[in-house]
């Protein structure tokens, strides 16, 4: 029987548990995706690999609940407890620790955690039954803070997925691979999907797809503490097959205006916009560009054989770990494979530091034509190999980012 707390949509079904797991380990998190998928009432709405990557998230999804583990390397459970529990008022923290030390509980509890759960999880069995509770109890003084009326669940907005694709250099074809999956997207779920030109000094997006749009993601910058969709719908560009399209400045000086805080607001107002946000970025390593990467859900690196872009690439995984972006959430594609140029896959692997790396083969000149027509690949060369290899790309990218579209 659902509790009284949990809202009843018209189908007599209480809305599921919203949960995001927070922990170092990619292991303790894969196992509480696991644990959690296989109650009916509990669903998994994201993750975080560390403290601060847990308060941006909680922030940005609202969870009810938030799995903290009470260890990690740049803000500790019990700062990030504090953090969460002011910026997702409604949610509800249970620690998780592998030793029961009464200090660190009490702690935990004065900064807001509601219960704890020992490490490792056995069954699950205890782990359900402090959500189940925790749950039962923050839902209900909800409902009594609120004067009786429960929170409807269903009218909380989607937080679409973010795919970063990154050259780790330029000129290894990250635009043209960002453009085309975008479009594959948008054509095999017909789900909303917005191009965003993130190379806000030189990106190419629109040219790739023979767009002049009279208006930029500039337009949007006296209007950022109100942005709602009316104002994004007039400032987006669209193309025939339905993709929209966010460009960069029309001018480079122009996009000094941009502040990593106008980056971040943009990006959080799109998620809840569309589905799926493909992102097109140039990798440096300003604000701006930290604040693309700190809200990404998958990170696409295009790298080519030669060692200059695997050796920048190798510096981005560096930074990455040093951020704390999780190393699952990695995704690799070497562009014009068809000439490795005297390296073998082995030393490009290596170089990586994994095997699983998709293969874009050389283009030939219809890329060129491709590119300078404004027609994609993937319309007009339909059964060319490039397009072949950015189908099987846009496979993989779409069963990483599988699941339900987030709420918040």
């Amino acid at each position: 029987m659902p509790s009284p707390a949990d809202p009843v949509p018209s189908n007599g079904r209480p809305h599921p548990i919203r949960i995001l797991a927070v922990d170092d380990s990619v292991t303790v998190r894969e196992t509480l995706a696991v644990l959690v998928e296989s109650q009916p009432d509990m669903e998994l709405i994201g993750s975080a690999a560390s403290g601060n990557e847990a308060v941006r998230r909680a922030a940005e999804l609202q969870p009810d609940i938030v799995l903290m583990d009470i260890h990690m390397p740049d803000l500790d459970g019990i700062q990030a407890t504090w953090l969460v529990s002011s910026r997702a008022p409604h949610g509800a923290v249970i620690m998780v620790t592998s030793e029961e030390r009464i200090d660190f509980l009490q702690k935990a509890m004065s900064a807001g955690a509601q219960g704890y759960v020992l490490k490792p999880f056995g069954n699950g069995a205890q782990l359900f039954q402090t959500i189940r509770e925790v749950h039962g109890r923050s839902a209900a003084r909800r409902i009594q803070a609120s004067g009786g009326a429960p929170l409807d669940a269903s009218l909380r907005p989607r937080i679409g997925k973010r795919l970063v694709i990154l050259g780790a250099k330029g000129g290894l074809g990250a635009t043209t691979i960002a453009v085309n999956l975008a479009l594959l997207l948008r054509e095999r779920t017909d789900a909303a999907v917005v191009l965003v030109d993130a190379d806000f000094l030189s990106g190419d997006a629109t040219l790739h797809l023979d767009l002049t749009p009279e208006r930029t993601m500039l337009d949007l910058v006296p209007h950022v503490d109100a942005l709602d969709a009316r104002l994004v719908e007039q400032v987006i560009a669209k193309h025939s097959t339905g993709l929209h399209v966010l460009a960069r400045p029309a001018h480079p000086e122009q996009a000094e205006v941009l502040t990593s805080a106008f980056v971040r607001t943009v990006l959080g107002s799109l998620a809840q916009m569309y589905d799926s946000l493909v992102i097109d970025a140039r990798l440096t390593y300003d604000d701006r560009m930290l604040a693309v990467l700190d809200l990404a859900d998958l990170y696409v690196v295009t790298v080519a054989p030669h060692l200059g872009a695997l050796r920048s690439a190798r510096h981005f995984l560096k930074i990455a770990r040093t951020l704390g972006y999780p190393a699952d959430r990695m995704c690799f594609v070497l562009n014009r494979a068809s000439q490795l140029a005297g390296l073998a896959f082995d030393d490009i692997a290596e170089l990586l530091g994994s095997r699983a790396i998709l293969q874009i083969p050389t283009a030939g000149a219809e890329l060129t034509q491709a590119i300078n027509a404004g027609r994609p690949l993937v319309l007009h060369h339909p059964k060319s190999p490039v397009t072949r290899a950015l189908h099987a790309v846009a496979d993989h990218i779409a069963s990483r980012v599988a699941g339900p579209v987030e709420r918040h």
